[in-house]
């Protein structure tokens, strides 16, 4: 057998190390053509431009109502009130009437109290986000029947609960001012602001 010269060996090694480049080249762009690259490729270029975009249309969005000029604020609550008569009270009566207090009375004071308004807004916003979200699904309409609702059921009845005790059957909603609100707490502030002075520089008082 006669030996091949050491530059056509070094040529044949060559040509196979280049071949089995060319079949991982080959393998790999099977599995890219196998996984629908374009597509994927578009269906990220859609959710980057969604991400981007501002919301379209009359679409909820994160209310802050401390922040409200009083026209934003009149807004807000006409956008809260439709949503409450026309969604709200027609789909779930009872749920209504439980949560701002027409089981048992009449007449109601829950527009008067404040943490009633925000539980209320946030009930609206996550309704839209279930149902009428781009993105809606059965599983979301699901966690806001078995969670958001009944949820802000129980909120709105601890809110309502002392007021409930004071309704005037002769023309008053029962409106009880909460007594916190009027407290002095003036001396706890001061305690507490000693405190944290001590946390600061490690002083204790005299």
């Amino acid at each position: 057998m006669i030996d091949q010269p050491k530059e056509t060996k070094a040529v044949w090694e060559r040509t196979r190390e280049l071949g089995r480049q060319l079949d991982e080249v080959n393998g790999r762009l099977e599995t890219l053509e196998g996984q629908n690259l374009g597509d994927r490729i578009q269906e990220l270029s859609l959710i980057v431009k969604k991400l981007t975009e501002k919301p379209k249309g009359d679409a909820p969005a994160v209310w802050n109502w401390d922040t409200f000029t009083p026209q934003q604020e009149a807004g807000a609550w006409e956008i809260l009130l439709k949503w409450m008569d026309e969604t709200f009270r027609v789909r779930w009566p009872r749920s209504y009437k439980e949560m701002l207090g027409y089981t048992e009375r009449p007449s109601s004071c829950w527009w008067q109290h404040p943490d009633m308004v925000e539980a209320l807004t946030s009930l609206m916003m996550s309704h839209y986000w279930a149902f009428r979200d781009k993105e809606a699904s059965p599983l979301r309409v699901a966690e806001w029947l078995g969670r958001w609702l009944p949820d802000a059921v129980r909120q709105g009845k601890f809110i309502l609960e002392e007021c409930k005790s004071t309704f005037d059957r002769d023309g008053g909603n029962g409106h009880r001012h909460d007594l916190f609100e009027n407290k002095k707490v003036d001396a706890d502030r001061e305690k507490l602001g000693r405190h944290l002075h001590m946390l600061r520089t490690g002083e204790v008082p005299s």
